[in-house]
């Protein structure tokens, strides 16, 4: 019986662990509103309200906070932050929360049927959304991306070996950063 709840007592904690989002210290400095995104080869680096994330080996000027790799072959897509380093499989969130901002990183189905995982994150209270596919898409397939992701509002897409940025919710279809190290601005949704 004491086994039993013992075991019991290590799942519960490691659960609860899990699902606590990692706090990571705040700014000295105040924040601005709104972030960038800026592509960077086949990464890019992610700006919002204090955070600074580093996708796919992107190089920053100061320390990341959040280190993202996409999924390759059989590998699951994967999160770092600090010494905390967590592989992502499909429908698994990372949460993290540094000052007043939340972060959500999300594993999904990629847009294909046996697509690599694609990765959501989730600024704030729902106050922009970047879905990042694991492999290019044909440009046919980009129209598709806002119904295959409800709510994103930006995809950072994978053209001809480097990362370019794709716009969802409008009309017209148009990527941007083919131009390279240009960033992309955008201020939080309102819902």
């Amino acid at each position: 019986m004491c086994k039993r709840l013992a075991v019991a007592m290590v799942l519960c904690i490691s659960l609860a662990t899990q699902a606590a989002p990692l706090r990571l210290p705040a700014a000295s400095v105040p924040v601005p509103d709104g972030g960038s995104v800026t592509a960077l080869g086949q990464g890019a680096l992610i700006r919002y309200r204090g955070w600074l994330l580093a996708v796919d080996g992107a190089a920053a000027d100061a320390r990341a906070d959040v280190r993202l790799a996409s999924a390759r072959g059989q590998r699951a897509p994967r999160a770092q932050a600090g010494r905390v380093a967590r592989d992502l499989p499909v429908w698994t969130a990372f949460e993290l929360v540094k000052g007043a901002t939340r972060l959500r990183i999300t594993a999904l189905p990629g847009p294909g049927s046996d697509e690599a995982p694609a990765l959501l994150l989730d600024f704030g209270d729902g106050d922009y959304r970047i879905v990042i596919p694991a492999h290019a898409l044909a440009p046919p397939q980009h129209a598709q991306l806002a119904q295959r992701f409800p709510g994103a509002d930006l995809a950072l897409l994978l053209q001809e070996g480097r990362r370019v940025m794709l716009p969802l919710g409008s009309s017209r279809v148009q990527v941007f950063g083919a131009e390279q190290a240009v960033p992309y601005r955008f201020s939080k949704v309102k819902r």
